[in-house]
């Protein structure tokens, strides 16, 4: 094993476990369920969603009525790019 595989995962790391492992494709869970999933408090794993939405793509995270709802459309979420035929796209466009 490695240096960084015997390192503790941190709160977002395990948050980002959670939903490639526990969570099915296109089947929107509450807050609350990773909350009894997981025992990290409601708040943190609301910024932790809200910071995940920005920086992964094939995840969805919005408000249904009084409950915060996520879904995954993608087996794994991945890391946003920076740099992709349609950023490079919407640039030109924009000229």
């Amino acid at each position: 094993m490695t240096q960084t595989e015997n390192s503790p995962k941190t709160g977002f790391e395990k948050i980002i476990e959670y939903l490639n492992n526990s969570l099915e494709i296109n089947h929107p869970i509450a807050i609350a369920k990773i909350v009894e999933d997981t025992g990290f408090s409601w708040s943190f794993i609301k910024k932790t969603l809200s910071k995940i939405k920005e920086q992964y793509d094939g995840y969805h995270f919005e408000k249904s009525g009084n409950t915060w709802l996520i879904w995954k459309d993608r087996q794994h979420l991945i890391k946003k790019l920076n740099e992709t035929c349609s950023s490079l796209l919407a640039e030109s466009e924009n000229e």
